[in-house]
């Protein structure tokens, strides 16, 4: 049995990009534009710098990212699995919950705004901080305090879908 011959890098990434699209000048993908606004992020969309940093990348091989330093900054303030691993570090495995008593490990990571329902997928709302304005950031919780506030979480999602169902239906009923 003959083995299929292995594409070179090229072809590889030329059938990725159906027809090789490019983008024009000043135009960004959703991610791009998500950095820009970053307020952890320095860069403003400028081609050749550094998406975090905004220095000139100077390794012809290096894209995105000046070096490991800054592509691991990004990845711990916007992607969940980076994000929640260094927010436990940071909490050094313990509840952030004074007085709390929980076995160190025994902890789960919170968004401290509810995404109710808007996924994990990257963005600035896995900041491990809170922003200026106050929103944003991640806490470490013990399993209990953790499963207290999403009960809360849950129960505010309930009466707020209970309102405005009755609110439709008196709505109707009106008319």
């Amino acid at each position: 049995m003959r083995r299929a011959r292995r594409r070179s890098t090229s072809a590889r990434r030329s059938r990725r990009r159906p027809g090789g699209v490019t983008r024009a000048q000043g135009e960004y993908s959703p991610l791009e534009l998500e950095r820009i606004t970053c307020s952890l992020s320095v860069w403003r969309g400028e081609a050749g710098r550094c998406q975090w940093c905004n220095i000139r990348i100077e390794v012809a091989r290096r894209r995105t990212w000046c070096g490991n330093a800054c592509a691991r900054a990004y990845q711990r303030n916007h992607i969940w699995r980076f994000a929640r691993s260094a927010a436990k570090r940071r909490a050094k495995y313990f509840c952030e919950r004074p007085d709390c008593t929980a076995e160190r490990r025994d902890c789960e990571v919170n968004h401290r705004t509810a995404r109710e329902g808007a996924g994990y997928g990257p963005g600035c709302h896995h900041h491990l901080d809170p922003d200026q304005n106050g929103t944003g950031g991640l806490e470490v919780l013990c399993r209990v305090h953790h499963r207290e506030i999403t009960t809360a979480q849950a129960k505010a999602r309930a009466a707020r879908r209970r309102a405005a169902k009755e609110a439709a239906t008196d709505s109707s009923t009106a008319t």
